[in-house]
């Protein structure tokens, strides 16, 4: 099919509906035929912007992540940066829970490339060593993709309480009682943080003491 010569609604408006869509009723709900309802055109005029859905999806996910834009330099204190950073990321993630599967099927960093370089660079620039730097984002993502997944999923649970596990039924409402789920998340990012950059700059002290091998 071929693409208008004059785009009729702009991709960013068009992007804003799709997520809007998507946020409200979910991934399923979100066709070329629905989008163009909402936006009042032909269907046709969708392909002067995108190829296809998967199109549509891919560009939903990478205005849902505009919320974790990069913060300013860190200064002296680059592991709270990464932190705030990282934060910043999950709550986008929360706020548009449909578009987690998308943006791991695509992996993150393919989703927001200059994003990553430039967050690379920071972290570079504040003294992180560079063998440690992609462990370091990957864990710290692995971790709150988690977070994010099992936080949605025990938000849509009917709350239904099985009273035959009582101890486990106990420890539930103890845990809501007493801890906070951002706190532990903070607490947990910033040990992850601690141990990739401890594994990292051991494994460098290991490579720098290491013997030079004699050419014979």
């Amino acid at each position: 099919m071929g693409r208008p010569k004059v785009p009729l609604i702009s991709k960013r408006a068009t992007l804003e509906t799709a997520l809007r869509i998507i946020d409200e009723e979910g991934l399923e709900e979100l066709s070329i035929r629905r989008l163009a309802r909402e936006l009042d055109i032909n269907g046709a005029s969708l392909y002067h912007h995108f190829r296809n859905k998967e199109d549509i999806l891919l560009g939903s996910a990478q205005l849902a992540l505009e919320d974790a834009r990069l913060l300013e330099s860190p200064g002296a204190n680059w592991r709270d940066w990464f932190i705030d950073q990282a934060r910043l990321y999950r709550r986008a993630l929360l706020d548009h829970p449909a578009l987690v599967t998308v943006i791991l099927k695509q992996h993150p960093h393919r989703i927001a490339l200059e994003f990553y370089d430039k967050a690379v660079r920071i972290l570079l620039q504040s003294g992180v060593p560079r063998p440690a730097i992609i462990p370091l984002i990957e864990s710290m993502e692995s971790f709150t993709f988690g977070s994010v997944l099992y936080t949605t999923a025990a938000q849509s649970d009917t709350g239904e309480i099985d009273e035959t596990f009582e101890a486990l039924n106990e420890a539930r409402l103890a845990a809501v009682a007493h801890v906070d789920d951002e706190q532990l998340w903070e607490s947990v990012a910033r040990s992850i943080t601690d141990a990739v950059l401890a594994a990292g700059w051991t494994r460098l002290v290991a490579e720098e003491t290491r013997p030079a091998t004699v050419q014979r």
